[in-house]
């Protein structure tokens, strides 16, 4: 008889296997962005996470567009590619393995997150108010657009 896996009923299998081959620990952070915050914030879970996002960010000092980028990889948040950086706005594509094991509607609900931490840095680094607005049009194309 074949043995369920006890972390089946948390997350997806194919996530699970996937997160366990890599070399970092993504497990834990595919069922915190999957299950934990979900349960803790509810219907405010995309506002929550924008604003401590923000707050993230203003703490990570950069000296220009692409200052974020090198943070997002080390903590894990994913691929950060500066795609466009003018006056008005700086425009990021954002990639990451574990995204392809997540609900877009998840996608784009924890994703706040991330828009957050990118308006915090670049509204520091340009000493302007900044906001961050998520574009989701498939697992494989998520932009960030931060507008100042």
């Amino acid at each position: 008889m074949k043995e369920t896996d006890q972390l089946a009923a948390l997350l997806p299998q194919e996530s699970i296997a996937y997160a366990e081959r890599m070399n970092m620990p993504y497990l834990g952070y595919h069922l915190f962005r999957e299950t934990l915050t979900s349960s803790l914030l509810g219907d405010s879970e995309s506002a929550i996470l924008y604003w401590l996002g923000k707050d993230i960010g203003r703490k990570i000092p950069i000296r220009s567009a692409a200052g974020i980028v090198l943070p997002f990889m080390r903590l894990g948040l994913g691929q950060l590619d500066l795609v466009e950086d003018s006056e008005q706005r700086v425009h990021y594509k954002l990639s990451h393995a574990m995204f392809h094991y997540m609900p877009e509607e998840r996608l784009s609900r924890t994703l706040s997150l991330e828009c957050g931490i990118v308006a915090g840095a670049i509204e520091v680094w340009r000493e302007r108010e900044t906001t961050a607005e998520l574009m989701l049009e498939k697992k494989s194309d998520i932009r960030i657009i931060a507008t100042h």
